[in-house]
Protein backbone atom coordinates (compact mmCIF):
# COMPACT_ATOMS: atom_id res chain seq x y z
CA UNK A 1 0.00 0.00 0.00
CA UNK A 2 1.34 3.42 -0.99
CA UNK A 3 2.03 5.64 2.01
CA UNK A 4 2.33 9.40 2.14
CA UNK A 5 4.83 11.40 4.18
CA UNK A 6 2.26 14.13 4.99
CA UNK A 7 1.19 13.59 8.64
CA UNK A 8 -2.26 12.02 8.92
CA UNK A 9 -2.67 11.48 5.19
CA UNK A 10 -2.78 7.68 5.27
CA UNK A 11 -5.67 7.76 7.78
CA UNK A 12 -7.56 10.55 6.01
CA UNK A 13 -10.23 10.07 3.31
CA UNK A 14 -8.22 12.75 1.49
CA UNK A 15 -5.34 10.32 1.10
CA UNK A 16 -2.90 9.66 -1.70
CA UNK A 17 -5.53 7.57 -3.53
CA UNK A 18 -7.86 10.56 -3.68
CA UNK A 19 -6.01 13.84 -4.44
CA UNK A 20 -8.85 16.12 -5.57
CA UNK A 21 -8.07 19.32 -7.46
CA UNK A 22 -9.14 22.78 -6.34
CA UNK A 23 -8.30 26.45 -6.74
CA UNK A 24 -7.24 28.45 -3.70
CA UNK A 25 -5.56 31.63 -2.53
CA UNK A 26 -4.02 32.85 0.73
CA UNK A 27 -3.72 36.19 2.47
CA UNK A 28 -0.07 36.59 1.44
CA UNK A 29 -0.65 35.27 -2.11
CA UNK A 30 -4.14 36.45 -3.15
CA UNK A 31 -3.97 35.32 -6.79
CA UNK A 32 -5.98 32.04 -7.18
CA UNK A 33 -3.96 28.98 -8.12
CA UNK A 34 -4.42 25.25 -8.57
CA UNK A 35 -3.75 22.87 -5.71
CA UNK A 36 -4.33 19.25 -4.73
CA UNK A 37 -5.76 18.34 -1.33
CA UNK A 38 -3.87 15.86 0.82
CA UNK A 39 -5.29 15.36 4.35
CA UNK A 40 -5.67 18.87 5.80
CA UNK A 41 -3.05 20.39 3.50
CA UNK A 42 -3.04 21.72 -0.07
CA UNK A 43 -0.13 20.95 -2.40
CA UNK A 44 0.42 24.14 -4.38
CA UNK A 45 0.94 23.04 -7.99
CA UNK A 46 1.87 26.55 -9.10
CA UNK A 47 4.82 26.51 -6.71
CA UNK A 48 5.69 22.97 -7.79
CA UNK A 49 5.90 24.03 -11.43
CA UNK A 50 7.95 27.14 -10.68
CA UNK A 51 10.46 25.08 -8.70
CA UNK A 52 11.03 22.60 -11.52
CA UNK A 53 13.07 22.60 -14.71
CA UNK A 54 10.04 22.46 -17.00
CA UNK A 55 7.64 25.39 -17.00
CA UNK A 56 6.59 25.65 -20.64
CA UNK A 57 5.14 22.25 -21.58
CA UNK A 58 1.36 22.03 -21.96
CA UNK A 59 0.78 20.47 -18.52
CA UNK A 60 3.03 22.90 -16.64
CA UNK A 61 1.45 25.86 -18.41
CA UNK A 62 -2.02 24.60 -17.50
CA UNK A 63 -1.06 24.13 -13.85
CA UNK A 64 -0.10 27.81 -13.60
CA UNK A 65 -3.63 28.92 -14.52
CA UNK A 66 -6.20 30.13 -11.95
CA UNK A 67 -8.72 27.49 -13.09
CA UNK A 68 -8.71 23.86 -14.22
CA UNK A 69 -10.10 24.43 -17.73
CA UNK A 70 -6.81 24.29 -19.62
CA UNK A 71 -5.78 21.12 -17.79
CA UNK A 72 -9.17 19.63 -18.62
CA UNK A 73 -8.59 20.34 -22.31
CA UNK A 74 -5.34 18.32 -22.42
CA UNK A 75 -7.01 14.93 -22.19
CA UNK A 76 -6.64 11.72 -20.26
CA UNK A 77 -2.93 11.02 -20.76
CA UNK A 78 -2.00 14.45 -19.40
CA UNK A 79 -4.41 14.00 -16.45
CA UNK A 80 -2.83 10.65 -15.60
CA UNK A 81 0.71 11.97 -15.91
CA UNK A 82 0.07 14.91 -13.56
CA UNK A 83 -1.61 12.59 -11.06
CA UNK A 84 1.36 10.19 -11.09
CA UNK A 85 3.77 13.07 -10.54
CA UNK A 86 1.74 14.38 -7.60
CA UNK A 87 1.58 10.90 -6.05
CA UNK A 88 5.33 10.54 -6.44
CA UNK A 89 5.98 13.92 -4.83
CA UNK A 90 3.82 12.97 -1.85
CA UNK A 91 5.17 9.45 -1.34
CA UNK A 92 8.86 9.57 -2.25
CA UNK A 93 10.94 10.31 0.90
CA UNK A 94 13.69 11.97 -1.11
CA UNK A 95 11.19 14.59 -2.32
CA UNK A 96 9.75 15.39 1.10
CA UNK A 97 11.99 18.36 1.85
CA UNK A 98 11.32 20.07 -1.48
CA UNK A 99 7.63 19.24 -1.70
CA UNK A 100 7.10 20.21 1.93
CA UNK A 101 7.68 23.81 0.82
CA UNK A 102 4.67 23.55 -1.49
CA UNK A 103 2.15 22.73 1.25
CA UNK A 104 -0.43 25.18 2.60
CA UNK A 105 -2.66 24.32 5.60
CA UNK A 106 -6.29 24.12 4.58
CA UNK A 107 -7.18 26.52 7.40
CA UNK A 108 -5.09 29.25 5.76
CA UNK A 109 -6.65 28.86 2.32
CA UNK A 110 -9.57 30.60 0.70
CA UNK A 111 -11.27 28.31 -1.81
CA UNK A 112 -12.58 29.47 -5.19
CA UNK A 113 -14.59 27.89 -8.00
CA UNK A 114 -12.30 25.18 -9.40
CA UNK A 115 -13.25 25.80 -13.03
CA UNK A 116 -15.25 27.99 -15.33
CA UNK A 117 -18.38 25.92 -16.03
CA UNK A 118 -18.95 26.27 -19.77
CA UNK A 119 -22.19 24.22 -19.98
CA UNK A 120 -24.46 22.66 -17.39
CA UNK A 121 -26.96 19.87 -18.07
CA UNK A 122 -29.07 18.18 -15.41
CA UNK A 123 -30.33 14.63 -15.92
CA UNK A 124 -33.71 13.75 -14.46
CA UNK A 125 -35.83 10.62 -14.16
CA UNK A 126 -32.73 8.53 -14.85
CA UNK A 127 -33.99 5.48 -12.95
CA UNK A 128 -37.09 4.97 -15.11
CA UNK A 129 -36.59 1.96 -17.45
CA UNK A 130 -39.66 2.92 -19.47
CA UNK A 131 -37.72 5.78 -21.02
CA UNK A 132 -35.91 5.21 -24.28
CA UNK A 133 -32.91 7.22 -23.21
CA UNK A 134 -31.64 9.38 -20.33
CA UNK A 135 -33.57 12.63 -20.10
CA UNK A 136 -32.13 15.99 -19.14
CA UNK A 137 -32.90 19.67 -18.92
CA UNK A 138 -30.57 22.47 -19.87
CA UNK A 139 -29.09 24.12 -16.80
CA UNK A 140 -27.72 27.60 -16.19
CA UNK A 141 -23.92 27.56 -16.14
CA UNK A 142 -23.88 31.16 -14.90
CA UNK A 143 -25.55 30.18 -11.62
CA UNK A 144 -23.33 27.23 -10.72
CA UNK A 145 -21.95 28.60 -7.45
CA UNK A 146 -18.92 27.41 -5.47
CA UNK A 147 -19.41 25.83 -2.07
CA UNK A 148 -19.53 28.45 0.67
CA UNK A 149 -21.39 31.04 -1.40
CA UNK A 150 -24.83 31.98 -0.06
CA UNK A 151 -27.93 31.14 -2.07
CA UNK A 152 -30.41 34.02 -2.20
CA UNK A 153 -34.02 32.86 -1.84
CA UNK A 154 -35.45 33.22 -5.35
CA UNK A 155 -38.69 34.91 -6.37
CA UNK A 156 -41.03 33.90 -9.20
CA UNK A 157 -44.67 33.06 -9.86
CA UNK A 158 -46.22 30.54 -7.48
CA UNK A 159 -49.64 29.58 -6.13
CA UNK A 160 -50.85 31.53 -3.11
CA UNK A 161 -52.94 30.02 -0.28
CA UNK A 162 -56.13 31.54 -1.71
CA UNK A 163 -55.61 29.95 -5.11
CA UNK A 164 -54.40 33.02 -6.98
CA UNK A 165 -50.97 33.22 -8.60
CA UNK A 166 -48.47 35.66 -7.11
CA UNK A 167 -44.91 36.73 -7.83
CA UNK A 168 -43.15 36.18 -4.52
CA UNK A 169 -40.20 34.46 -2.79
CA UNK A 170 -40.42 30.68 -2.75
CA UNK A 171 -41.93 29.09 0.32
CA UNK A 172 -40.73 25.60 -0.69
CA UNK A 173 -36.97 25.81 -1.09
CA UNK A 174 -35.53 22.30 -1.05
CA UNK A 175 -32.22 20.45 -1.13
CA UNK A 176 -31.07 18.63 -4.28
CA UNK A 177 -28.19 16.23 -3.44
CA UNK A 178 -26.50 15.12 -6.62
CA UNK A 179 -23.22 13.90 -8.11
CA UNK A 180 -21.92 15.91 -11.02
CA UNK A 181 -19.35 14.94 -13.64
CA UNK A 182 -16.82 17.38 -15.10
CA UNK A 183 -15.99 16.96 -18.78
CA UNK A 184 -12.49 17.49 -20.08
CA UNK A 185 -11.85 15.84 -23.44
CA UNK A 186 -13.58 17.68 -26.29
CA UNK A 187 -15.67 16.06 -29.02
CA UNK A 188 -16.41 17.19 -32.56
CA UNK A 189 -19.65 18.68 -33.82
CA UNK A 190 -21.87 16.02 -35.38
CA UNK A 191 -19.79 13.15 -33.94
CA UNK A 192 -21.59 11.16 -31.22
CA UNK A 193 -19.44 9.79 -28.40
CA UNK A 194 -19.97 6.17 -27.26
CA UNK A 195 -20.42 5.29 -23.56
CA UNK A 196 -17.19 3.28 -23.63
CA UNK A 197 -15.31 6.56 -24.19
CA UNK A 198 -16.42 7.81 -20.74
CA UNK A 199 -12.89 7.79 -19.27
CA UNK A 200 -11.50 9.65 -22.28
CA UNK A 201 -13.86 12.57 -21.81
CA UNK A 202 -14.79 12.80 -18.10
CA UNK A 203 -12.13 14.24 -15.80
CA UNK A 204 -13.79 13.76 -12.42
CA UNK A 205 -16.73 14.10 -10.06
CA UNK A 206 -18.10 16.82 -7.79
CA UNK A 207 -20.93 17.04 -5.30
CA UNK A 208 -23.83 19.30 -6.21
CA UNK A 209 -26.75 20.81 -4.37
CA UNK A 210 -29.19 21.41 -7.21
CA UNK A 211 -31.66 23.55 -5.28
CA UNK A 212 -35.38 23.33 -6.11
CA UNK A 213 -38.28 25.70 -5.50
CA UNK A 214 -41.18 23.25 -5.48
CA UNK A 215 -43.89 25.90 -5.56
CA UNK A 216 -42.37 27.38 -8.73
CA UNK A 217 -42.26 23.88 -10.22
CA UNK A 218 -46.03 23.57 -9.89
CA UNK A 219 -46.34 26.42 -12.38
CA UNK A 220 -44.11 24.65 -14.91
CA UNK A 221 -46.22 21.66 -15.93
CA UNK A 222 -46.50 22.38 -19.66
CA UNK A 223 -43.99 19.70 -20.70
CA UNK A 224 -41.08 22.05 -21.26
CA UNK A 225 -39.34 21.06 -18.04
CA UNK A 226 -38.29 23.07 -15.03
CA UNK A 227 -36.71 26.49 -15.46
CA UNK A 228 -37.63 29.00 -12.75
CA UNK A 229 -37.71 26.19 -10.18
CA UNK A 230 -34.08 25.25 -10.81
CA UNK A 231 -32.09 27.88 -12.68
CA UNK A 232 -31.51 30.28 -9.77
CA UNK A 233 -28.66 28.26 -8.18
CA UNK A 234 -26.72 25.01 -8.22
CA UNK A 235 -24.01 24.80 -5.56
CA UNK A 236 -20.84 22.86 -6.44
CA UNK A 237 -17.98 21.53 -4.35
CA UNK A 238 -14.72 23.42 -4.65
CA UNK A 239 -12.86 20.09 -5.01
CA UNK A 240 -12.95 17.93 -8.15
CA UNK A 241 -12.23 14.26 -7.47
CA UNK A 242 -10.37 12.63 -10.39
CA UNK A 243 -12.26 9.77 -12.00
CA UNK A 244 -9.25 7.52 -11.38
CA UNK A 245 -9.68 8.04 -7.61
CA UNK A 246 -13.07 6.28 -7.85
CA UNK A 247 -11.81 3.10 -9.57
CA UNK A 248 -12.29 1.01 -6.41
CA UNK A 249 -15.82 2.37 -5.99
CA UNK A 250 -17.15 0.97 -9.27
CA UNK A 251 -20.11 -1.38 -8.95
CA UNK A 252 -22.18 -3.20 -11.53
CA UNK A 253 -25.22 -1.35 -12.86
CA UNK A 254 -28.52 -3.22 -13.38
CA UNK A 255 -29.20 -5.05 -16.62
CA UNK A 256 -31.16 -3.15 -19.21
CA UNK A 257 -34.10 -4.32 -21.25
CA UNK A 258 -34.44 -4.52 -25.04
CA UNK A 259 -35.65 -0.93 -25.33
CA UNK A 260 -32.17 0.44 -24.60
CA UNK A 261 -30.90 1.83 -27.93
CA UNK A 262 -27.75 0.50 -29.57
CA UNK A 263 -25.86 3.79 -29.29
CA UNK A 264 -26.08 3.50 -25.49
CA UNK A 265 -24.81 -0.09 -25.28
CA UNK A 266 -21.80 -0.51 -22.98
CA UNK A 267 -19.14 -3.20 -22.82
CA UNK A 268 -18.94 -2.64 -19.04
CA UNK A 269 -21.96 -1.23 -17.20
CA UNK A 270 -21.01 0.39 -13.92
CA UNK A 271 -22.01 3.03 -11.42
CA UNK A 272 -20.17 4.30 -8.34
CA UNK A 273 -20.67 3.18 -4.75
CA UNK A 274 -21.02 6.61 -3.18
CA UNK A 275 -22.68 7.37 0.14
CA UNK A 276 -24.11 10.88 0.37
CA UNK A 277 -24.86 12.46 3.76
CA UNK A 278 -26.88 15.61 4.33
CA UNK A 279 -26.80 17.99 7.29
CA UNK A 280 -29.05 20.96 7.98
CA UNK A 281 -27.71 23.43 10.54
CA UNK A 282 -25.11 20.88 11.63
CA UNK A 283 -27.62 18.11 12.28
CA UNK A 284 -27.54 14.93 10.14
CA UNK A 285 -30.94 14.59 8.46
CA UNK A 286 -30.57 12.05 5.67
CA UNK A 287 -28.31 9.70 3.80
CA UNK A 288 -28.58 8.53 0.22
CA UNK A 289 -26.88 6.08 -2.10
CA UNK A 290 -25.81 6.89 -5.63
CA UNK A 291 -24.41 3.68 -7.03
CA UNK A 292 -26.86 1.81 -9.28
CA UNK A 293 -28.81 4.09 -11.63
CA UNK A 294 -30.64 2.54 -14.57
CA UNK A 295 -28.89 4.97 -16.91
CA UNK A 296 -25.21 5.10 -16.00
CA UNK A 297 -23.01 8.22 -15.99
CA UNK A 298 -21.32 6.88 -19.13
CA UNK A 299 -24.67 6.57 -20.93
CA UNK A 300 -25.63 10.05 -19.80
CA UNK A 301 -22.41 11.41 -21.29
CA UNK A 302 -23.14 9.60 -24.54
CA UNK A 303 -26.68 10.97 -24.62
CA UNK A 304 -25.28 14.50 -24.49
CA UNK A 305 -23.73 13.93 -27.94
CA UNK A 306 -26.31 11.59 -29.52
CA UNK A 307 -27.75 14.38 -31.67
CA UNK A 308 -24.32 15.69 -32.67
CA UNK A 309 -23.92 18.21 -29.85
CA UNK A 310 -20.42 18.59 -28.45
CA UNK A 311 -18.60 17.92 -25.22
CA UNK A 312 -16.15 20.65 -24.28
CA UNK A 313 -13.76 21.30 -21.41
CA UNK A 314 -15.57 22.71 -18.39
CA UNK A 315 -18.91 21.11 -19.19
CA UNK A 316 -20.75 19.83 -16.09
CA UNK A 317 -23.63 17.39 -15.98
CA UNK A 318 -25.65 16.34 -12.97
CA UNK A 319 -26.48 12.66 -12.98
CA UNK A 320 -29.87 12.73 -11.20
CA UNK A 321 -30.69 13.79 -7.67
CA UNK A 322 -30.37 11.19 -4.91
CA UNK A 323 -33.63 10.46 -3.11
CA UNK A 324 -34.02 12.24 0.23
CA UNK A 325 -36.84 13.70 2.34
CA UNK A 326 -38.39 16.93 1.10
CA UNK A 327 -37.45 20.08 2.97
CA UNK A 328 -38.82 23.60 3.32
CA UNK A 329 -35.70 25.56 4.14
CA UNK A 330 -35.90 28.79 6.14
CA UNK A 331 -33.70 31.85 5.73
CA UNK A 332 -30.44 31.27 7.55
CA UNK A 333 -30.54 27.49 7.21
CA UNK A 334 -27.16 25.98 6.36
CA UNK A 335 -27.00 22.82 4.23
CA UNK A 336 -23.95 20.55 3.94
CA UNK A 337 -23.67 17.56 1.59
CA UNK A 338 -20.72 15.19 1.89
CA UNK A 339 -19.89 11.82 0.37
CA UNK A 340 -17.51 8.90 0.78
CA UNK A 341 -16.62 5.97 -1.44
CA UNK A 342 -14.52 2.81 -1.10
CA UNK A 343 -10.86 3.23 -1.92
CA UNK A 344 -8.22 0.61 -2.72
CA UNK A 345 -7.29 -2.06 -0.15
CA UNK A 346 -9.81 -1.11 2.52
CA UNK A 347 -9.30 2.65 2.41
CA UNK A 348 -11.98 5.22 1.72
CA UNK A 349 -12.02 8.45 -0.25
CA UNK A 350 -14.17 11.53 0.26
CA UNK A 351 -15.66 13.84 -2.30
CA UNK A 352 -15.29 17.50 -1.44
CA UNK A 353 -18.27 18.71 0.57
CA UNK A 354 -20.70 21.31 -0.74
CA UNK A 355 -22.01 23.82 1.81
CA UNK A 356 -24.35 26.78 1.45
CA UNK A 357 -26.53 29.04 3.57
CA UNK A 358 -29.93 30.40 2.53
CA UNK A 359 -29.99 34.20 2.36
CA UNK A 360 -33.25 36.20 2.43
CA UNK A 361 -34.91 37.19 -0.82
CA UNK A 362 -33.88 40.57 -2.25
CA UNK A 363 -36.53 43.24 -2.48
Amino acid sequence: MTTCWVPGADESPYNIHNLPYGVFSTADAPVPRIGVRIADQILDLHKAVLSGDCQTCASCTALRDPALNRLLSLGREAWRQVRRQVQEALSEPSLQEAAGEWLTPLTEARMHAPLLVTDFVDFTGASDPRRWHPRATGGRASTVLPSGMEVVRPSSHRPAPGGEVVFAPTGSLDIGPEVGFVVGGESAVGRPVAPDAFEEHVFGAVLLNDWTAHDFARMETDGLGLSEAKSFATSMSTWVTPLEALDAARIAAPEQGPTAPSYLKESDRFGFDLRLDIEVNGVPVAGAGFGVPYWTPAQQMAQLTANGAVLRPGMLYGSMEAACPEWRLADGDAVRISATAPGPRGTSVALGEVESRVAPAIG
